[in-house]
């Protein structure tokens, strides 16, 4: 085979992601750390899967109409750091293929190669020895080489890839240390594996794996200012946005635009849509359109009659802050503990998420642009979900900075001085300076046997991490918590250690391990809360 349309590409994708699924427990399983947080088979899967979900709701009929439709679901439905590079390379593979009728090998070349350039662009400072160093080492040498058959091709490209991956060892210290190869390296040759399986006419067994939903709520009913959920395909990507923009908030909001190969997904709450529609009609033509009547689901949802909520009983537009609201601070949360305390403290959009649970770019996006505050500060509380808040930052048409916070009992500590700010403080620079200045511990069980930081960990034993670095292992909770004073942490400026139970932690050996922690800090104030966070016996904040 030399040359593939449209729906054999997709066929490739989907047998990528068959395969990545396949494999998705190994991938995870290259976690350098021995915690429960080894998800990077499993966000590069969920990606990937509701980019090939936006394809299908799309039905494209053209390769400009599949890659943008691949590209715009991969940018949503982005989970954690691996599942966001993945999008940015899907990003860049769509970019190049966009003007064609069909791919040729040559033209896949161009597609990884341009997938390598937006990949290390997406990421502020690229680090060698990861998924990014085998795209580029696949780009190189597929520019180089000259086969016409796709299966010979792929073979040689994944030759090449697979060496990168097994490199990549030994070009990062704690990958060497573990024992290990990169994950995201790893599932970005198991996907094109996939594809090489699809063209040997290998079937692949696809799954169809669904997340949980955790923290549903349900909301009380109330009288939506704008009534019509609405979404048009645009077939093209060169909108005049201001002058877009500037229409459809005159009488509509939660406004998003998202444009890629050739399409604009233009996004939209108005009481008119059909207006709506008719004017985006003047700058291309419609691809597809859906309209959803969301006061009637509030309704049904909540149980409120239609003429109950017509009585003018309502609440803020966007459910999440007040009319003048200047900035809305928006939280990802491990579990209800936490959610409390964030409510407490004037946090007006909380988002379910931590270890093993990575949110989606779209699960910032949507409650964003749904409130009608005039600013927002996002604080992710995780080195994983960090790119994923950015990525959804750059696809809102509103003021969105992203606070980088590693650990949610960071976001309290800015939150907290966020309450004593005046109106003219720098939000921003209060939040990211109380965020520095915030360390944060720990405790959790190893999954596995492992070597981290020179410290041999069994699995089943107790490891204690500050600011994301193991420093002690034990057989009990307070063992290594014992351990907590012993870091090169500068202790004189410290006042105050709050600590946080677990979901499974026993509620008595928490106090006893609160008051060892009073005896052991005599000169710092002790304070104990209840987080629900999974996984983590105990982690907490030292200020």
């Amino acid at each position: 085979m030399k040359e593939i349309d449209h729906v054999q590409l997709e066929a490739l994708f989907a047998s990528g992601l068959a395969n990545l699924e396949t494999h998705k427990s190994f991938v995870n399983s290259l976690n350098v750390f021995p915690v429960p947080d080894g998800d990077t088979g499993t966000n590069m899967s969920l990606t990937l899967r509701t980019a090939l979900d936006e394809v299908s709701k799309t039905r494209p009929m053209s390769m400009k109409e599949f890659v943008s439709a691949l590209s715009s679901g991969s940018l949503i439905g982005a989970r954690g750091n691996s599942g966001v590079i993945l999008s940015q390379i899907i990003r860049g593979m769509a970019a190049a293929a966009d003007n064609k009728s069909r791919i040729t090998t040559a033209d896949f070349s161009q597609m990884l190669s341009r997938a390598s350039e937006v990949a290390y662009k997406a990421v502020v400072t690229p680090v060698e020895g990861t998924i990014l160093t085998v795209v580029r080492r696949m780009s190189e040498h597929a520019g180089a080489v000259q086969i016409e058959d796709f299966a010979d091709y792929l073979a040689d490209v994944i030759k090449v890839g697979r060496q990168a991956v097994t490199e990549t060892t030994a070009q990062l210290p704690a990958l060497a240390e573990a024992h290990v190869v990169d994950a995201g390296a790893e599932g970005l040759v198991t996907i094109l594996e996939g594809m090489l399986m699809d063209v040997r006419g290998q079937f692949v067994q696809a799954q169809e794996p669904r997340p949980t939903a955790q923290g549903e709520q349900q909301a009380a009913g109330r009288q939506l200012t704008y009534r019509y959920d609405t979404v048009v395909l645009v077939a093209s990507d060169h909108l005049p946005e201001e002058q877009v923009r500037a229409k459809l908030t005159e009488r509509g909001d939660s406004l998003v635009l998202a444009s890629a190969g050739g399409l604009t997904k233009v996004h939209v709450h108005t009481n008119e849509p059909y207006d709506a529609i008719r004017y985006l009609m003047q700058f291309a033509p419609i691809r597809e359109a859906h309209i959803e009547d969301m006061q009637y689901q509030t309704d049904e949802y909540t149980g409120v009659s239609t003429a109950r909520a017509a009585t003018g009983q309502t609440e803020p537009p966007g459910g999440c802050a007040g009319q003048g609201v200047d900035t809305a601070y928006v939280v990802v949360s491990p579990g209800p503990g936490f959610d409390e305390v964030f409510r407490k403290l004037g946090a007006h959009i909380i988002i379910s998420g931590g270890d093993t649970m990575n949110p989606p770019t779209e699960a910032f996006v949507d409650p964003i642009a749904g409130c009608d505050a005039r600013s927002f500060l996002v604080f992710p509380n995780n080195k994983n979900i960090i790119l994923a808040a950015r990525q959804a930052a750059t696809l809102l048409d509103k003021d969105v900075k992203v606070v980088e916070s590693r650990h949610p009992v960071q976001a309290i500590a800015a939150l907290v001085q966020l309450v004593s700010s005046s109106p003219d403080d720098d939000r921003a620079a209060t939040a990211a300076a109380a965020v520095a200045a915030t360390d944060f511990f720990s405790v959790t069980r190893a999954t596995k046997n492992a070597t981290v930081c020179g410290l041999t960990v069994q699995q089943g034993s107790y490891m204690l991490f500050v600011d994301d670095n193991l420093v002690a292992t034990g057989d009990s909770v307070p063992t290594v918590l014992e351990h907590l004073k012993e870091t090169d942490l500068r202790w004189s400026d410290k006042s105050l250690v709050s600590v946080y139970r677990g979901a499974e932690h026993d509620e008595l050996a928490f106090d006893q391990e609160v008051a060892m922690l009073t005896q052991e800090f005599p000169d710092l104030e002790v304070q104990p809360y209840f987080g629900g966070q999974a996984f983590y016996d105990v982690v907490g904040s030292i200020e």
